[in-house]
This record gives structure tokens, sequence and C-alpha cells, in this order.
């Protein structure tokens, strides 16, 4: 007889994992490196410095990075790297320059690693560090051709820094102040270095880069207990109606590409989406001026919001259809039971037995038929409309916001201060 139930997977990555760990326990929240941009490119140049050529669809930055007019000799002396940076803004990829100076990276390194105890407005407001941060901070300005694109680049250009928590791993294990929570390096090194940041760190560099472009910017601390890490994003001053919760900024979430003011995204282990979380603090980095055309986002995070939505009832569809095919499973094996049975004795000539078995198939058969019709047949049903209306409704609608935002399912977004 052959099987009239269908065993499936559905797999739609929607939700946001994470990675970026406290020193706390670290066993459940693993994390694998954020995925690089949409385009294949590097934010490691060539030998020359530069691409040889743009790639398409690029907004081409107005200048080559250079150093400050103050620059320091000593820190330029030890050798210098040119990188870029790459962004998505409007479903156009751009890229930003910078040459970033040994010399300079070995001096933060030497400030040490950041801690929760530690200055963060002080870490951020480093002379040296912004002096040398400056020249990237004049090429986002003059990338943006509308108001508040420098903001959405800047945003989008640290989203897509990469995510990697093994050097967090590394240095929980040998760093450790007054028993205090590692946070990161500071922003000049996630831009010196190789292998991007964890969310602390790269709040800290979006906040900076915010905060020289001339915006009232936050960070936003998470804590969710003491045998759970914490999570840092940043927040930027809006009109009340963008701003998360109580904070009165609206969310940004700097580990990976994230539409601003969309707070429906889950941490790894955390059953909640993180709008279900309240700040434990809220530190003002810089007053300044307000991100007042985020109507743009809110608009396109409520679109994020109603995919995320659909997407999980077409989950809890399938759920149930998982139980209820396997349910179905175990019905049909007892029919093929009892047919085997009816058979063997058929072919020995047991009719005693046979009556029986047969009464024991007919019933097995009756209830398998039963469940398929009152059970099954209706949530596979209700499945495959949720599934068909979301393929054709919902993912074209998921596919056009990845595509401006330059956004990937399969991203991870870290979490940790």
């Amino acid at each position: 007889m052959k099987t009239p139930y269908v065993f499936f997977t559905i797999i739609l990555v929607f939700l946001i994992t994470a990675g970026c760990v406290t020193s706390g326990p670290t066993g459940s929240h693993t994390s694998n490196a954020t995925p690089a941009p949409a385009s294949s490119l590097s934010n490691e140049s060539n030998e020359t410095g530069y691409p040889v050529s743009p790639p398409a669809s690029v907004i081409v930055p107005s200048a080559t990075a250079v150093s400050s007019t103050t620059a320091t000799p000593d820190l330029e002396s030890q050798g210098s790297i040119n990188k870029m940076y790459y962004y998505t803004l409007n479903g156009n990829q751009g890229f930003i320059p910078i040459k970033v100076y040994t010399g300079v990276n070995n001096y933060v390194t030497s400030l040490g690693p950041i801690y929760t105890g530690d200055d963060y407005n002080a870490v951020i407001s480093n002379e040296i560090q912004r002096e040398y941060i400056m020249p990237m901070v004049n090429e986002i300005n003059h990338s943006a051709k509308n108001p508040d694109d420098n903001a959405r680049i800047a945003i989008n250009l640290v989203q897509h820094i990469r995510y990697d928590a093994n050097t967090l791993n590394e240095v929980q294990v040998n760093a450790s102040k007054s028993g205090q929570l590692y946070i990161g390096r500071y922003p000049y090194t996630i831009l010196f270095q190789e292998w991007g940041g964890i969310c602390g760190e790269k709040s800290f560099l979006l906040a900076l880069l915010l905060k020289e472009l001339g915006y009232n910017v936050a960070l936003i601390q998470f804590n969710f207990g003491s045998n759970e890490p914490g999570h840092m994003a940043v927040g930027i001053k809006a009109p009340a109606q963008y701003t998360f919760g109580n904070t009165g900024y609206a969310l940004i979430e700097s580990t990976a590409p994230v539409i601003p003011t969309f707070d429906g995204y889950y941490l790894t282990g955390m059953d909640e989406p993180i709008s279900s979380f309240t700040p434990t603090k809220v530190i003002q980095i810089s007053d300044g001026k307000s991100f007042d055309s985020m109507g743009t986002e809110s608009s396109d995070a409520q679109i994020e919001q109603s995919v995320y939505s659909a997407w999980g009832q077409v989950n809890e569809a399938a759920i149930e259809l998982n139980v209820s095919s396997q349910q179905l499973a175990t019905l049909e094996s007892l029919v093929t039971s009892w047919k085997l049975k009816v058979q063997y004795d058929l072919s020995i000539s047991d009719m005693s037995s046979y009556s029986n078995d047969l009464q024991m198939y007919n019933q097995a058969y009756s209830d398998y038929q039963n469940y398929y019709t009152m059970v099954y047949t209706p949530e596979y049903t209700a499945w495959n409309n949720l599934n068909t209306n979301f393929q054709n409704v919902y993912a074209p609608k998921e596919t056009a916001l990845e595509n401006k935002y330059g956004m990937d399912r399969g991203i991870n977004v870290g979490v940790g201060t």
C-alpha cells in the first residue's frame, strides 16, 4: 500500500542568532562570522590600495582616503594599509576607503580592552582615534546625496563589517579586570584588524561615526540575567513615533544588517524578540541632530514585521503537520503489520488466526483512513495555503528588503555587552 502522507522539512531562516558573548557561560551561545556584503569583494584592498575598477552599481566616493592634516608623524611611520568598507544604500552598493595606520592601532591597543565599568564616552572621544577616523567620516559625508543618507551609510557600513566571536572567546580567557565583563576593543582597532568585531565593539564604532556626523547618539545595553549574556545596540535620536520603548532613541542593530527601528529579531537562546526586553542602560554619547527621515526605515520595518509574522504562521502550521505526519506513519506501520500477519495466516491455512488478524487489520486500516481524512488532510491544507500565500505575497517583499539593505538571512546577529 502506498503511503498518502508527506514528510517534509521547512527551513525559513528569519531567526537572527546570537554569538557575541560576555565572559559568562558561552556553551550555548555560539556564532558564525557575518558573511561579506552582497558583493564578493573583501574589505581589504589589493596591493595598489584600491580596486582596479569599482564593482557594478557601486556608489563611488568623491575622493580617496587621506590622513588627517594634523597627523602625528611617529604614529604614521610604522606603516599603513588602504582598506575599503562596503555599504548598501537603497539597493546600490558603495564603498568608503580609509587608510589605517599600524602606529595608531598600536596606540589604541596600548590603552587596553574595554570593560563594563569603563567610561564609554572617553573611549569614543579619544582624540587621536578621532583624528584618524575623521577621513572616513568625511568620505561618508561626501557620499551622501540626501538628508540622513550619511547616517544610513554609516549604519549599513558598520553592520556589514563581519562578526567574529573567536577573538572574543580568546580575550575572555586571557583578560579580566576586577571581575568586570569584557566589552571589546577600540573602534580604530576594528577598522584596522581583519577579523571584524562583536556587538559591543561594532556599537562603539557606529556611535563614533554617527557622533562625528553630527547626530544625537546613545549606546543601548541589555542584560538578560546572571546566566545569560548581554547585548549592546546603538540608539539614534529620531521623532518619538520611531523610538524604542522609553529610550527616546530609535533602535539600531550594529552587528549585522537589520533595518533601523526593526525590533522583531531574536537572539540565540531567547524565546522572545528584542522588543520584549527592557534596556538596562541608555548611555548618551553625543548631543546633536535627529534622524528625522526615519519614517522610510520605519515603514520598511513594518513590512519586515509582517513578513516575520507570516513566516511564524507557516512555521507553526508546519510543526503541527510534522506531528500529524509522524502519527500517520505510526498508523500506517500498524496497517502494514496486520496485513503481513493476514497474508501469513493464509499461507499456512491458519483460518482461526486469519479471522482475528483480519479483524485487527480492518480496524487499523479504518483508524488510518479516519486520521488521514479528519486530521492530516486539514492540517496539510492549512499549511499549504499559508505557505503558498507566503511564497506569493511575503517572500517577494522580503527579497526586496534584502536587496535594499544588503541583508542576508544567513547572517548572525551577535549578543554581548
